[in-house]
């Protein structure tokens, strides 16, 4: 955990972030399980025990993560958002797998959480 706080200084953030920006940049995007942007109606799921999230780079050229919070008793299949500063998800963080095996995933590729999980991926241009 220390080296991805070292790594993506977006984890490190003093401040609130914004979501969507006019000129199409973020600082946070807030997910569904499909990948796509998260509508107000997505936020009254009293039994949700999913929440995924992109944190954008802070610098130019950055990478932004992508994590994974599961709090479900059972796996949840989710899709890896397409992101047009990447061209591949790397994932860094599993805390089901104690190996911690580092994997790349395509943008829009299906993957599952593990019960009880958080993951995290790092855009990879």
């Amino acid at each position: 955990m220390t080296g991805l706080r070292r790594r993506f200084s977006q984890l490190r953030s003093r401040r609130w972030l914004d979501g969507r920006r006019a000129d199409g940049s973020y600082g946070v995007l807030w997910l569904t399980p499909s990948a796509d942007e998260m509508k107000e109606q997505d936020w009254n799921f009293p039994e949700g025990r999913f929440l995924a999230y992109v944190l954008g780079p802070t610098q130019h050229g950055g990478a932004p993560i992508f994590i994974v919070l599961n709090a479900a008793p059972e796996e949840i299949a989710f899709q890896l958002p397409k992101m047009p500063e990447c061209k591949t998800w790397q994932q860094l963080l599993n805390t089901a797998d104690v190996r911690q095996t580092v994997t790349d995933f395509a943008l829009g590729s299906e993957a599952k959480a593990p019960p009880r999980s958080v993951l995290a991926f790092a855009g990879s241009a």
